[in-house]
């Protein structure tokens, strides 16, 4: 079999282009030979999360990996051996635990069989990558509408800058991967509002802080159900996620982090800022789910559509990406003040 050369300067030449090639690659057992990794970014080369998403497909496929390091622009996948249904990987950085499973979601939509995947530091709540309440109550439950069913367990969460989550997903099996439509957002029917704090800040009430900072602001004429959770954690550190539930069964959402340069209130402030946005735009799914479905849409049997309220460029790199692996054929078109994404199989 031929080696695939993928030049990852492509697009936006983010990591994301390594997580779903890799992951696609290991699935079908080919070739890939990866060069110009994040080659564009002010560190460029692969980071940790990116060598753990690795680690774990090279685990799950048996693939041999050569040139695999920290800052490594270029990497060879070939060689497959074994395959297993577990995976153990650690990150010892506050890379994304959720980014780390989301390239071996994209290898177990090929796969019929239950997959495991334990994780060993990350962080829960990190910069850059949705939390594990999005991914939860959002990016999950719509994979659920596709028959693909998974679950996490969070034995201790991670905030950055030390990471040190304790997590397990298991990707249970299915039989075929249904096609998705969400097109119309319906009308605003639930609101869940996730504030998720470590213990060290609960002298502070840093939980329920930012989010009544964002229950004043929004005002909303709907019922509001809120979860305050404070959590073990080997760092300080908060999380703000806000899921919105519609007539139509869509799903939409915002996440912001905690910072020490961010008042509790302000972080409440910015995710209301956020949440606003949401609620003015027509479309389904919000743009950062978006990202997250255009490979399961290319893998589901028949034709998908979702509508967006805009394209980000990592939208438009997956989409492109995801032709070079896939027969699958997109379609966008701009209508009524947002984009229309379809994907049909030829």
């Amino acid at each position: 079999m031929s080696t695939t050369v993928l030049d990852c300067s492509m697009g936006e030449g983010g990591g994301s282009i390594v997580r779903i090639s890799v992951a696609l690659a290991a699935a079908s057992s080919s070739p890939l030979n990866l060069t110009n990794i994040r080659s564009n970014r002010s560190n460029p080369g692969l980071r940790a999360q990116h060598l753990e998403s690795i680690n774990a497909l090279r685990q799950l496929s048996g693939f041999e990996i050569t040139g695999a390091k920290l800052g490594s622009e270029e990497v060879l996948i070939h060689q497959y051996g074994k395959r297993r249904n577990e995976a153990i990987v650690r990150i010892n950085t506050a890379g994304s635990i959720s980014l780390v499973a989301q390239a071996v979601e994209y290898y177990a939509l090929n796969e019929k069989k239950e997959i495991g995947l334990n994780i060993q530091g990350g962080a829960t709540h990190g910069k850059w990558a949705p939390s594990v309440e999005f991914i939860t109550n959002i990016t999950f439950k719509i994979l659920e509408k596709m028959n693909k069913i998974i679950d996490i367990k969070i034995d201790r969460y991670g905030f950055f800058p030390k990471g040190g989550a304790q997590s397990r997903f298991v990707f249970h099996p299915h039989d075929k991967i249904l096609p998705l439509n969400l097109t119309e957002k319906g009308v605003l029917e639930e609101i869940h509002i996730f504030s998720t704090t470590s213990s060290h800040l609960k002298k502070r009430s840093v939980a329920e802080r930012q989010l009544d900072s964002f229950v004043k602001l929004a005002k909303s004429p709907v019922d509001t159900v809120h979860h305050i959770n404070y959590v073990d954690s080997v760092s300080p550190g908060s999380g703000l996620t806000v899921v919105n539930k519609y007539s139509e069964g869509t799903l939409k959402g915002c996440f912001v982090q905690g910072e020490k340069s961010l008042t509790a209130e302000n972080v409440g402030k910015m995710c209301w800022k956020q949440w606003e946005n949401l609620e003015q735009n027509s479309a389904a799914v919000d743009i950062y789910t978006t990202d997250q479905l255009i490979v399961p849409m290319a893998l589901a049997e028949g034709s998908s559509a979702i509508t967006t309220a805009r394209l980000t460029n990592h939208t438009k790199t997956n989409i492109e990406l995801i032709q070079k692996f896939t027969q699958a054929v997109f379609n966008v078109n701009k209508e009524n003040g947002h984009y229309l994404i379809s994907v049909k199989q030829p």
